[in-house]
């Protein structure tokens, strides 16, 4: 089946939340779908069942619009103030029973898919795997909200601060980077590969994955092909993980993890992968951290 990046549909749509979001992950790539014509009707209320889409909500000025949110979207503290549902398996029924003109989604169950199809209610879909589609995103989200001028003026902002992180980093030494979102199970952690947006943040940060070559976002990899990679740096994202929340000392007292040049060295380091595990406004100030931890502080 074929996978669709980001798509709207005008007829019925924490990053790593562990083994939750891995999961959705898959449910992801098993979706399709198409891009219909612009739809121009009023959005007066907005369910958004993505945090990154919550987010980008408030970015462009579309906050007051939201009356329901799944709930991981917690983000800006204006949005604790909205009613949630479930993050992981929202009810049909309580998103219905919001009125919602719109409802943006990560990916779409195959439940409330049906559901919103049948009750004529337009969602959009959105799983970029670039930064350049988060900030298409950004400008899809104002123009689906009824802000157009400010989703573009956001996709423009980040598309520049992306381009100067960029330019920051050109030219600097390019570690091998293992970049770890899971070790729910620590002897065969969850990495990125070269269809996560994550992936892409490695690149512009100024690293190489390890694991690029796999087509496909995420994958599980044994302690074997770690060893096997020897990178020069181990990026946690999973240091603030909700479950199985990972420290460098736990990483490097992993059984066989010693024989790599970066526990060795000292080369661990944790990032915030609710900044780098969610594709909307934020993911700016996730890439610059992810850019101190690559090349050290006073970097662009």
């Amino acid at each position: 089946v074929a996978v669709t990046k980001r798509y709207n549909h005008l007829t019925t749509n924490r990053y790593c939340w562990s083994v939750l979001r891995l999961f959705a992950l898959a449910l992801l790539v098993a979706a399709c779908g198409r891009t219909p014509a612009p739809n121009q009707r009023s959005v007066q209320r907005i369910v958004s069942l993505s945090p990154a889409a919550t987010e980008a909500l408030y970015a462009v000025g579309c906050g007051p619009q939201l009356v329901l949110r799944d709930a991981w979207s917690d983000w800006p503290k204006e949005a604790l103030q909205v009613p949630a549902v479930a993050g992981f398996t929202p009810s049909p029924e309580a998103i219905l029973a919001a009125k919602p003109d719109l409802v943006l989604v990560h990916f779409p169950a195959p439940a409330l898919r049906q559901a919103l199809e049948r009750a004529g209610v337009r969602w959009q879909a959105f799983a970029p795997e670039t930064l350049a589609e988060v900030a298409a995103s950004l400008s899809d989200i104002g123009a689906a909200c009824g802000q157009p001028a400010a989703g573009k003026a956001a996709a423009a902002a980040l598309l520049a601060d992306v381009a100067q992180i960029r330019a920051g980093v050109a030219g600097k030494p390019r570690p091998r980077v293992f970049y770890e979102m899971d070790a729910t199970d620590s002897t065969r952690p969850y990495t990125v590969a070269k269809r996560a947006f994550a992936h892409d943040l490695l690149l512009v940060a100024g690293a190489d994955n390890v694991f690029a070559t796999a087509d496909v976002p995420w994958l599980q990899v044994s302690t074997e092909s770690v060893l096997a990679a020897d990178p020069d740096l181990i990026v946690l994202a999973d240091s603030d993980a909700e479950l199985a929340a990972q420290t460098p000392a736990m990483v490097a007292a992993r059984p066989g993890w010693q024989a790599m040049r970066a526990v060795q060295q000292g080369k661990i380091v944790a990032v915030p992968g609710q900044l780098l595990g969610r594709p909307g406004p934020r993911i700016v100030q996730g890439l610059r951290l992810l850019v101190t931890a690559i090349h050290g502080p006073n970097q662009p």
